[in-house]
């Protein structure tokens, strides 16, 4: 994509966000100082409940009033108070901007959406581009109007252009993260997930730490069903976005069907090493998000609310 599509496509979600805030998870992270109140005992001026004085325990918080009535040590427990936090992760891989599709757009549409409503829900937000290793995009802290998108392709393989099934790196970009990502805050991973590697890995080690996981698969129509309006049948050459290797194959009815039984296989590994960690998974297809910019199925999907 060129800068202007780029800027096109941010601006687009930009505005497509601004109807929406980010849903804070129910389970509110702990230790953060900030402006909201959370579940677990903390430092604000909210009394909760005593207990008993532990070596260690900051002075300050004994009561000592309490002692003099009842000759034990009691330490003041308060609600504690948290900044919120969203970690965005997007998949800035080739296969992401898919050419002759809409996933570019949507990718970053959707992601300058996400940003928009976490804005809106008061919190704080970093975005990683997810290439060879997790880096912080330029910018991306700030307003969508001054990020700088490295590109996509810029540095990593996720996904198998031609179909579900490639090797996959994400695992290992997790691990050469260059910022590490905020603990007990939100995270959302954006990418197609059209990667052959069992996804507990990757789904395990982004929950890790975290108050909330969500993975958005975001696809192309053609990812979904390549035999649909406007897919591929016969004898086609494709060229894999990723490695620009060219490949020459016939798809016909059997060949459809096994790839949806793959693309359902991978989902649903996806979807239960989700549940194992308490995550969310939500399944967009690109050219329908881009044709209005309507985010209500994040909604139904308890990922956004409207305000």
């Amino acid at each position: 994509m060129d800068e202007l599509a780029v800027r096109s496509a941010l601006e687009a979600g930009r505005r497509a966000g601004e109807s929406y805030a980010l849903l804070r998870p129910d389970q509110t992270p702990a230790g953060l100082m900030g402006e909201q109140l959370g579940k677990g005992a903390g430092s604000s001026i909210e009394f909760m409940d005593y207990r008993e004085y532990e070596p260690g325990d900051d002075l300050r918080r004994v009561d000592w009033s309490a002692y003099a009535r009842s000759d034990r040590l009691m330490v003041k427990l308060h609600r504690e108070e948290v900044t919120p936090h969203l970690d965005l992760v997007v998949d800035a891989s080739a296969s992401m901007a898919l050419p002759g599709t809409a996933k570019g757009e949507a990718t970053l549409g959707l992601t300058a959406a996400l940003a928009c409503a976490a804005d809106n829900a008061r919190m704080t937000r970093r975005v990683y581009a997810a290439g060879d290793r997790l880096d912080l995009m330029q910018g991306g802290e700030g307003e969508v109007a001054g990020w700088v998108w490295p590109g996509f392709g810029a540095g990593g393989r996720f996904a198998e252009a031609g179909g579900p099934g490639g090797s996959g790196g994400l695992l290992e970009a997790l691990y050469r993260v260059a910022v590490p990502m905020r603990g007990r805050g939100v995270r959302v991973l954006v990418s197609d997930l059209l990667s052959g590697d069992d996804p507990w890995p990757v789904v395990s080690r982004l929950a890790e730490g975290a108050s909330a996981l969500v993975v958005v698969q975001l696809l192309a129509g053609v990812d979904a069903d390549p035999g649909g309006r406007g897919g591929w049948s016969g004898d086609v050459r494709l060229v894999d976005c990723e490695d620009g290797v060219l490949r020459e194959v016939r798809i016909d009815a059997m060949t459809l069907r096994r790839y949806r039984e793959r693309l359902d296989q991978l989902r649903g590994q996806w979807r239960s090493a989700c549940a194992r960690v308490g995550a969310r998974m939500v399944e967009v297809i690109a050219e329908e998000l881009v044709a209005g910019w309507d985010l209500r199925g994040l909604v139904r999907a308890e990922l956004l609310r409207m305000v």
